[in-house]
């Protein structure tokens, strides 16, 4: 069904799953290779030394989501195409994938037959989408298209430690960068970027940090570069 030799890294923290699909992969003609990362810092390590053409790639690792591997993958020479493999297929989380760079979704509950045409199908420079799910994603993208709703945002309830966060998040520091920063712990950090995921309706870092710039916050970078000069004082 893949029509080309393959190389695929497949990112998932289910060894058990992982293990039995990537010896399936091995299986196939058209595959040429396999490296299995059981971890984001383990697939963020094996992109830059194992020369992918697909991604197969998770989308909820232990308390992190896959598509923050998505920063590390746009910065590769020859960036591979990246097919989401997950347990889940709600609307909400396939347009955010789409939307941050992602060329296909599978349901770990769709058969192998499936998972290799959907491969194959973004190896063509294709997209893939269950074909139950195309309609609610095109509706969504096209509701989004219209533009924003007037009224209050999540922004608005924020609490001011929560907002600190969220301007430290848009300034593009990781967690430990923020806990330092405002002298938490790093665990706290977790909570509090989890809490502000919810409020924001989001699923995703990137997807939040996104959100907060459209509806005005800024980074403490901007806000520094932003701030009016002042004026000399005049000379006595």
């Amino acid at each position: 069904m893949i029509e080309r030799p393959t190389s695929i890294l497949l990112v998932d923290d289910h060894r058990v799953f992982a293990d039995v699909l990537s010896m399936r992969l091995r299986g196939e003609p058209q595959v040429r290779a396999v490296e299995v990362a059981y971890s984001l810092d383990d697939a963020r390590k094996l992109v830059t030394s194992f020369r992918a053409d697909v991604v197969l790639l998770d989308f909820q690792l232990a308390d992190e989501c896959g598509l923050e591997l998505l920063p590390d993958i746009d910065g590769l020479p020859a960036r591979p195409d990246v097919l989401v493999l997950s347990g889940v297929s709600d609307t909400s989380s396939i347009v955010d994938a789409l939307e941050v760079g992602v060329q296909g979704w599978v349901s770990k509950d769709a058969s192998f037959d499936v998972l290799l045409l959907a491969t194959a199908e973004v190896v063509r420079g294709h997209m893939y989408l269950p074909p139950t799910m195309v309609k609610p994603v095109v509706r969504q993208l096209l509701s989004e298209a219209r533009g924003p709703r007037p009224g209050p945002s999540f922004v608005d309830d924020l609490s001011q430690r929560e907002l600190e966060v969220l301007r430290c998040l848009v300034s593009g520091m990781t967690r430990r960068e923020i806990a330092a920063r405002l002298y938490l712990s790093v665990n706290t950090v977790r909570t509090h970027v989890q809490r502000l995921l919810r409020r924001a309706d989001q699923h995703t870092t990137m997807a939040l940090v996104a959100t907060a710039r459209d509806l005005g916050v800024r980074g403490y970078d901007d806000m520094v570069t932003r701030m009016p000069r002042q004026r000399n004082p005049p000379s006595s």
